[in-house]
């Protein structure tokens, strides 16, 4: 027998958190965020992964003496760099478009929703509307040994203006 002395069991404050945590609602999942660029209906499933974009101020440092040091927020960070990779098919869709975008300086107005399988339309709460975005694509991986791996295109957003607090945005349906 073990040694460890004072250990008692206490389901019902186990079955409380449960329940506690069932009382918050379905959870949101990864797969479940949509992503539309205006005038692109096309690219919404091709979106493979993309992180939602950060909500900061800078840090506005002062020191006083004996080197006290205070932080503060300072401005809001409206622009943001945001990782996207894309589902690539045969026909090319997203390269197609991808080589518009960089092709001919193109700004995107981009839309990131959550839509689940119990809400088919996304709440302004898990909206987020970036505007002025231009796309930066990184090199593809291809090769013969991969012949069960998607062409997945990888990237950055740079976003000039990120909008999540916008209670009349638009918002993303399936």
């Amino acid at each position: 027998m073990g040694s460890i002395s004072g250990v008692q069991a206490n389901i019902p404050i186990i079955k409380r958190s449960y329940k506690k945590l069932v009382a918050l609602g379905e959870k949101a999942t990864g797969s479940e965020y949509v992503m539309e660029v205006e005038g692109y209906p096309d690219l919404t499933f091709l979106v493979s992964s993309v992180s939602l974009p950060g909500m900061q101020r800078e840090v506005v440092e002062t020191f006083g003496p004996h080197g006290v040091k205070v932080q503060q927020q300072g401005k809001y960070m409206n622009s943001q760099d945001v990782p996207i990779t894309f589902d690539e098919v045969i026909t090319g869709r997203s390269l197609a478009a991808l080589r518009d975008w960089m092709t001919n300086k193109r700004y995107l107005r981009v839309t990131l929703g959550l839509v689940s399988e119990s809400l088919t339309e996304s709440d302004p709460n898990t909206t987020v509307v970036m505007e002025d975005c231009w796309i930066e694509i990184d090199a593809t991986e291809l090769g013969n040994e991969n012949s069960t791996t998607v062409v997945k295109p990888t990237g950055t957003l740079h976003a000039n203006w990120v909008d999540w607090f916008n209670e009349n945005q638009a918002t993303v349906r399936m």
